[in-house]
């Protein structure tokens, strides 16, 4: 699992160079307007991405990320280093990256004929940052290999993703959420696919019990046994899981734990003591064993189920306990729903603009499915109650221990008792 353990930056602004480590949880970076901190924070993100337009924007000479994997071997390092050539109209923008310390650079550059191409095409950022994608395509795919990026900018939406043509009159907030929305549907069919496979096997190991052998006394006389209440309540959970009318079900059960309860009385006394046991008795028991295996392999599957949701319901629960005043859930179509609180379904574009960004925070940790994650976010304040401020670092956290946050901002809420790993711009750049 890489982290970034160090920054180095030259020519800052054109005149400014200064180095900075980075915490393995949490980073801040703090100060008033205009000290920086958003310009290093675009930087930082468009090294680690290859946003060549934004690498081309920001006036600096060379960003070095140092990155922290578990020996000293294993810590490449990422360089991207700005240089106006002889006879070059522009800068160009030049990667070099190390697998170790002492290992060599691996190069990634643009030529000077695509980035012309590039250029002439400004006109529209989508057709800039198309081709810097495929002209790139190399270091897009080593930095993915090396580092998993998740950018949340100002605007909560990358300028790659704009489209000025389509849905004029939709804020990049709630183009933002859409398209989260999209991919949490995605993720979480894939948990109620792997649910379904679940039950599928549990399916499978219900009809193979049917051809279980006798297991003797040890098996109809279990030394543990189980109340009839119990047996009601867990069978009952069974037939609803595979979708059986639950009066139905209700009345298939009754009948069977009143023979059984018949049986149980007749066969309380100790085994020394026992009669043979008649042929419909001994059919009681004995499916009285299988359905304990059953219940058994049940337990197992209601454990399984539990690990597999434990992200999405950690979410639900971590979003439910910040909204309060609205209440989210998730649609048997695995889409998000909300509601008020006095139960009307709401739209998720009527969400105030707090909510919204709140949502985006949560989701985009979410969709990291608790994978090593450098999560890179500037202002995550805006327009959350200091309440949620207060919240958010530790629903982050909990949300993906796993995750890496490095985050621009103005806020002291959001900071908290993280105080210590807030690293002042007005201290890198005096």
């Amino acid at each position: 699992m890489l982290r970034i353990s160090n920054v180095e930056v030259v020519g800052f602004w054109g005149d400014y160079a200064f180095d900075f480590n980075v915490f393995s949880d949490v980073t801040f970076l703090i100060g008033p307007n205009g000290t920086g901190k958003t310009t290093l924070i675009n930087l930082l993100a468009a090294a680690l991405t290859a946003d060549y337009r934004t690498l081309d924007r920001i006036p600096f000479r060379k960003i070095t990320i140092n990155l922290k994997g578990e020996t000293r071997a294993t810590s490449p390092s990422i360089s991207v280093a700005k240089a106006r050539k002889q006879g070059r109209p522009f800068e160009s923008i030049e990667y070099r990256i190390k697998q170790s310390p002492k290992g060599p650079d691996i190069k990634y550059e643009i030529g000077e004929q695509e980035e012309l191409y590039a250029r002439r095409m400004l006109t529209d950022a989508r057709y800039v940052d198309d081709f810097y994608r495929r002209a790139g395509g190399n270091v897009i795919k080593t930095l993915k290999d090396l580092v998993s990026v998740t950018w949340l900018s100002v605007q909560r939406a990358p300028t790659t993703s704009a489209r000025p043509d389509d849905r004029p009159f939709e804020s990049t907030i709630d183009a933002k959420l859409e398209s989260q929305s999209n991919d949490i549907v995605r993720y979480f069919a894939t948990l109620s696919a792997k649910k379904d496979e679940l039950v599928r096997s549990f399916q499978e190991f219900i009809f193979a019990s049917l051809l279980d052998q006798y297991g003797g006394e040890d098996s109809i006389f279990p030394a543990k046994k189980k109340s009839l209440d119990e047996y009601r309540k867990t069978l009952s959970s069974i037939f609803h899981e595979l979708a059986v009318d639950d009066g139905k079900a209700a009345a298939i059960i009754s009948s069977y734990l009143k023979r059984v309860e018949v049986v149980r009385t007749k066969y309380r006394r100790k085994p020394s003591t026992r009669k043979p046991l008649p042929s419909d008795d001994a059919e009681i028991l004995m499916g009285l064993a299988r359905i304990d295996a059953v219940i058994a392999r049940w337990d197992e599957l209601q454990s399984a189920q539990d690990e597999l949701f434990s992200q999405r319901d950690k979410f639900i629960q971590i979003v439910n306990e910040l909204l309060q005043r609205k209440k989210m859930n998730i649609s048997p179509s695995n889409e998000l729903q909300f509601t008020s609180r006095t139960g009307k379904p709401l739209l998720r574009q009527v969400l105030s603009s707090g909510e919204k960004q709140l949502l985006i925070l949560l989701s985009e940790t979410l969709l990291q499915r608790e994978r090593p994650y450098i999560f890179i976010a500037d202002e995550p304040e805006l327009s959350l109650h200091v309440l949620w401020q207060e919240k958010l670092i530790a629903s982050l956290r909990a949300l993906n221990p796993a995750a890496q946050i490095i985050a621009a901002t103005h806020s002291p809420d959001i900071v908290g008792a993280l105080e210590s790993q807030a690293i002042d711009m007005e201290e890198l750049i005096p």
